[in-house]
């Protein structure tokens, strides 16, 4: 609490008094970086053409795009949301309250674009796209130092596109069994 009170600017008792604990602030912070992702993610899907024949990669990129643009909170929400994804008991706790309705969401949108799949698979497609967009969050370069020096993720609409012909054709390949 003493190092982020000094990051902020504030009094470490400020923070005490606003939010009693560190737990308290880090729920308040997902719920707050949550909800601005959530509520883009929701603008997005639902102006998704139910017969647009790129439907399934828009889904992706109405679930990649708020994490990876402003409402996503940059490289320090990325390390925490990468957390949520693979957390404790408390981070579960907060997923299922703070993602999961609009989780839902995009699994019955996945669904939708394999009128032949199960639910499960579904959910299991939106899991796997999670695991992409989570690899993708940090922007540190590594790509690019795996690549001997591009950096695709410098151009952000190239990289977002790579991340959803990804997803996609991993969606396709779970359907095709």
């Amino acid at each position: 609490m003493k190092a982020l009170a000094a990051s902020a600017g504030v009094s470490q008792s400020l923070l005490h008094y606003h939010f009693g604990s560190k737990d308290r602030l880090y729920a308040a912070v997902i719920e707050h970086r949550s909800s601005l992702i959530n509520q883009e993610r929701q603008k997005l899907l639902q102006a998704i053409e139910p017969t647009a024949a790129d439907r399934l990669a828009q889904v992706f990129r109405a679930l990649f795009l708020p994490a990876l643009g402003p409402s996503g909170g940059g490289r320090a929400y990325a390390r925490i949301f990468a957390g949520l994804i693979v957390g404790n008991a408390r981070d579960e706790i907060l997923v299922r309250k703070n993602y999961d309705d609009t989780a839902r969401l995009f699994v019955a949108a996945i669904h939708d674009c394999f009128p032949n799949s199960t639910v499960t698979q579904a959910a299991q497609i939106y899991l796997a796209a999670l695991g992409v967009l989570t690899a993708a969050l940090p922007r540190d370069g590594r790509a690019g130092r795996l690549a001997g020096g591009e950096h695709l993720e410098n151009n952000q609409d190239e990289f977002v596109e790579s991340l959803i012909r990804f997803a996609v054709g991993g969606a396709v390949a779970i359907q095709n069994g």
